[in-house]
């Protein structure tokens, strides 16, 4: 398992989304077969009893033997608040798909245990699903830092698993790959390629980066540093970095101008969480700097105006897959239709538009059914195993999907958009990869 530090992955958002979801409390295991809640929350719907597991349940037509899917999630913990708008996520694809029949006229029933964003009740909540709850495949954990043990033990139990990702480095050329689980989101190689895209097609020569500790974001600038003086250009990222807790930037403003005036870059590469991205961007402003400045994917999230619009207007972010604005998108965007009918359902149902943890929890739900419709039903395992590895061409919020028994720790390669900051909108410029 990669350090802690890197690790933290998808974790710093927490921070974050905090400001924009409430997360739910108590110890849980929620279930859905029934129907579909219309309350508007941030976390998923529980009812609850005197006893300490609640359940509770929503969905459709479907009727038959339930098919039982395991999540692991971060109801309580330092990840809680990301996690519940994952689970939402989760909670509507479950519903949808139900309401469609479910998988040969069966319901899902996806099984939610807390593991309180601790791997030891991780493995221990995994356990328990696949030896007592009899599921028949996982989806998450929702935190980055679990998904490795969580892979080990699809490995040992010979469940299918669809994790979240992305997957590092190291994951990514990790030999063999794991033949029983997958991970959906775009990594390092696929941000990098895009920011590269962007640069070049700016015709910027020199470049001024900063990442926190997101293994994404060390790991994106590492490659563009690595590959920009073969594509033409020089990207000089800061050793500084910072955690995320940071709470007082200015030494860091001060490190970034310290670099500006003596480097006189063309752009500078904020490769940050978007907590941070307000206190940098309207520094970087009100201290006289007037060159474009370009936000990772994380920075694709509404809660970037947490300073008002004003602090970020004019602010470039790339997206992974467009969902921060889909009805801006081209018509003939493959992921259009999706994302709009996603985006639309989900504010529906939870009074808020979607973001990028909503929109993986429910491709989590989309690649799994996907694999076992391709199975031919959800009961042999191996047979929806072998699905995952081999998914080609499945078009998810994130991406287009790819698998191969060789490349399994990252479905979506491309599909990045690049929206600009006007007021409190993002604003589709063009699509990159």
């Amino acid at each position: 398992m990669k350090k802690r530090c890197l690790t933290v992955g998808l974790l710093a958002l927490a921070l974050v989304v905090a400001l924009m979801v409430v997360a739910c409390g108590g110890e849980k295991e929620t279930t859905t077969t029934a129907a579909p809640s219309t309350e508007t929350t941030a976390a998923p719907s529980t009812e609850t009893t005197s006893a300490p597991s609640t359940e509770t349940t929503t969905g459709g037509p479907a009727t038959g033997e339930p098919i039982k899917i395991g999540f692991s999630n971060s109801i309580t913990g330092f990840a809680a608040a990301p996690a519940a708008s994952t689970a939402n996520g989760i909670m509507l694809r479950v519903e949808q798909i139900n309401a469609a029949g479910g998988i040969n006229g069966r319901p899902l029933q996806v099984i939610m245990l807390d593991d309180k964003s601790d791997v030891p009740a991780c493995i221990a909540n995994l356990n328990k699903m696949i030896q007592e709850d009899k599921v028949v495949a996982t989806v998450g954990p929702f935190a980055q830092f679990m998904q490795e043990p969580a892979r080990a033990i699809a490995e040992q139990t010979q469940t299918p698993m669809v994790g979240m990702g992305p997957a590092t480095l190291d994951q990514l050329a990790a030999k063999p790959q794991y033949q029983w689980s997958v991970m959906v989101s775009a990594a390092s190689p696929t941000h990098a390629d895009a920011l590269t895209k962007v640069i070049k097609s700016n015709g910027w020569k020199k470049v001024l980066g900063i990442a926190d500790q997101l293994a994404i974001h060390q790991e994106t600038l590492d490659l563009v540093v690595k590959n920009g003086p073969a594509e033409g250009f020089t990207l000089t990222k800061l050793p500084d970095t910072f955690g995320f807790d940071q709470t007082d930037f200015q030494p860091i403003l001060n490190k970034l101008m310290q670099a500006y005036n003596a480097d006189k870059p063309d752009a500078i590469a904020l490769s940050v969480n978007p907590i941070a991205v307000p206190p940098l961007y309207k520094g970087l402003r009100s201290l006289g700097v007037d060159v474009p400045i370009q936000g990772s994917p994380a920075a694709s999230n509404p809660a970037i105006f947490a300073m008002g619009p004003e602090a970020v207007d004019g602010l470039y972010v790339l997206d992974s897959g467009g969902l921060i604005n889909p009805p801006s998108l081209p018509d003939d965007w493959p992921l259009k239709a999706l994302q709009v009918e996603f985006y639309n359902a989900y504010q529906a149902k939870y009074g808020r538009p979607p973001d990028f943890f909503a929109a993986a929890g429910a491709d989590l739900i989309a690649v799994l059914t996907e694999a076992m419709k391709r199975a031919g039903g959800p009961d042999d395992k191996a047979a929806v195993a072998k699905e995952l590895v081999n998914l080609k061409d499945f078009v998810a919020l994130q991406g287009i999907v790819n698998f191969t028994p060789e490349a399994t720790s990252e479905g979506v390669t491309g599909q990045m958009v690049l929206f600009q900051v006007q007021g409190p909108q993002f604003v589709f410029v063009k699509t990159v990869n």
